[in-house]
């Protein structure tokens, strides 16, 4: 998953609001209510995994739990370096990602799980003539050199991997400039996209190859101690953060429009198509957003330890917790 230095983080703006009030005679006293700040860095330019968090922007849903929130794309630290430094309050990352952050002990901790279903898997041109992951074995594979990532696809391919290292914020146009065979990439945004450009292409799913592969892409961390120091702040937010996404997953025209009101570089015709897509991905089977299933979660570490792409074993639950969402579905 790429991590693109597009705008430099800026710091938010803690607005105080001056409530007059006083009777008649008596001397007129001010009081101020301060908003709390919150900050929120994405993983790359805006796009339909972050629509619940513009529509909760949007509809007042981080006023009304008493924050004054900006959404921030990360300039040259990576999401999770901004959270694990207390610089952001949240960001947009991938369980796969998260490997080599607790590695090296980062204090971070998935809170939430953007979507349910991951819907990475490796894309290239229909001309390219691979009719299952395998006939991509030798091909040219942009890479962004995560080891995690680049195992997963070692394992779907067949190793070794032909490496083409680089970042590419559009898929579809890199693969017709031949710089590179196959990516991987997510069906939800690169697949659409080359639909809408009229490109044929290839998508094979990651989980399709291997159960295992359906991991938790794209979720929310935050900082561990934080969460331990001020859990209600956390709570109060990811009330708010669930609320737009129920939103979203409800209203999947609407919020591609909000989607596209507070990023309107984005194609329209994307969003919409990428929206229609997502948003169902946002729930579980009960209608929930954001609980993570810890046996998933489980069992793809536990493939990482068995890989050896951990510098110790990651323990069960590791760098995951749903301690810090609303209950139920309405809450």
């Amino acid at each position: 998953m790429k991590f693109f230095g597009i705008n430099p983080l800026k710091a938010a703006i803690v607005i105080l609001m001056g409530v007059g009030a006083a009777a008649c005679s008596q001397t007129t006293t001010k009081q101020a209510t301060q908003e709390e700040e919150l900050i929120i860095a994405l993983d790359w330019v805006p796009n339909t995994n972050h629509t619940g968090l513009y529509v909760a922007l949007d509809q007042g849903y981080f006023a009304k739990q008493g924050f004054d929130a900006k959404i921030v794309q990360p300039s040259e630290d990576s999401t999770s370096t901004l959270v694990a430094n207390q610089r952001a309050d949240f960001g947009v990352y991938f369980q796969p990602n998260m490997v080599k952050r607790l590695n090296k002990g980062e204090p971070i901790t998935a809170v939430a799980a953007i979507t349910q279903h991951s819907s990475a898997g490796l894309l290239s041109l229909a001309g390219l003539g691979a009719t299952s992951p395998t006939d991509l074995a030798g091909k040219r594979y942009s890479t962004w050199e995560d080891p995690v990532d680049d195992a997963v696809v070692a394992q779907v391919v067949g190793a070794p991997l032909n490496k083409i290292p680089g970042e590419s914020t559009d898929a579809t146009t890199a693969l017709r400039m031949n710089q590179f065979d196959y990516i991987m990439a997510y069906y939800s945004w690169d697949g659409i996209h080359a639909k809408i450009k009229g490109v044929d292409t290839n998508f094979f799913y990651l989980k399709d190859a291997d159960p295992v592969f359906d991991y938790y892409a794209p979720l929310l961390i935050a900082n561990s101690e934080a969460l331990k120091t001020n859990p209600d702040k956390y709570k109060r937010a990811l009330a708010a953060i669930k609320e737009g996404y129920l939103y979203a997953a409800k209203y999947p025209e609407q919020s591609a429009q909000i989607l596209v009101k507070h990023a309107p570089e984005i194609n329209p015709e994307l969003a919409a198509q990428s929206q229609a897509y997502i948003s169902p991905q946002y729930l579980d089977e009960q209608g929930d957003w954001g609980r993570f299933d810890y046996a998933r979660w489980d069992r793809f570490f536990g493939w990482v330890n068995d890989q050896g792409l951990a510098d110790k074993p990651l323990p069960p639950q590791a760098g995951v917790s749903n301690d810090y969402l609303p209950n139920s579905a309405n809450n």
